[in-house]
């Protein structure tokens, strides 16, 4: 009987191991560390899955294992997909230091002044919601776009907003599947970055639990019917 209850209640938790990985959160407002340290400082950002690097535009390759260039040696509109640089150095900064005014959230936000930022995951990730505030200043300029890649550094969303009309404006998105990277243009802060995404499929070993307490069960219920 104990051995039943167990299973029992090993099914119980899978299930509710199922509603908890259901819903995942990365929430920063770079607060938690000084001016001028890394994005990556654990302090910073406490999430193994996640990196803010910095990254470029460069054009695919053929079969040959050529780039895919244009006669005068530019890059081709559909032929081109996002990379991080190695030597990544995104840090955050208090935004009064460049006369953007203060943090929307407290003392820091993201510093993507001189280079865009790539937020990437070593997973894919299925967006149910974004969200970003942008600093107190118009200096951001008019139709910038927020890019969501996916696994091939391609872009698969974007989110347009205008920080000249829109200073300290929240930024939000809806669901977008597959990405596994997120592209914040460069000339401006960012502050409260939210991410919240919904997991494809259950864990592996949750699924097992579940699936043998069910069938555990069932043979109980049998059992007794006899």
């Amino acid at each position: 009987m104990n051995s039943v209850k167990m299973i029992v209640n090993a099914a119980v938790l899978g299930l509710a191991s199922f509603t908890a990985n259901a819903y995942a959160g990365y929430n920063f407002n770079f607060d938690n560390a000084a001016s001028g340290t890394s994005a990556n400082n654990a302090a910073v950002n406490p999430y193994s899955n996640v990196q803010f690097l910095s990254g470029f535009v460069t054009a695919d390759l053929d079969s040959n294992g050529f780039e895919i260039l244009d006669p005068n040696g530019q890059t081709v509109p559909g032929y081109t997909h996002w990379e991080a640089y190695s030597d990544s150095d995104i840090r955050v900064r208090n935004p009064e230091e460049y006369g953007h005014g203060a943090a929307p959230s407290v003392s820091n936000a993201l510093d993507a002044m001189f280079d865009q930022v790539l937020i990437s995951f070593n997973t894919a990730q299925n967006l149910s919601s974004f969200s970003v505030q942008l600093d107190n200043s118009n200096f951001g300029g008019f139709n910038s776009s927020i890019l969501f890649l996916d696994a091939a550094g391609k872009t698969i969303s974007t989110l347009s907003f205008d920080q000249f009309a829109n200073p300290s404006a929240i930024i939000t998105g809806g669901a977008v599947s597959g990405v596994y990277g997120i592209v914040l243009g460069a000339g401006k802060l960012y502050d409260n970055l939210n991410i919240t995404t919904v997991s494809a499929v259950p864990e592996p070993e949750s699924y097992a639990m579940f699936l043998a307490g069910l069938g555990m069960m069932g043979f109980v219920a049998s059992r007794r019917r006899r």
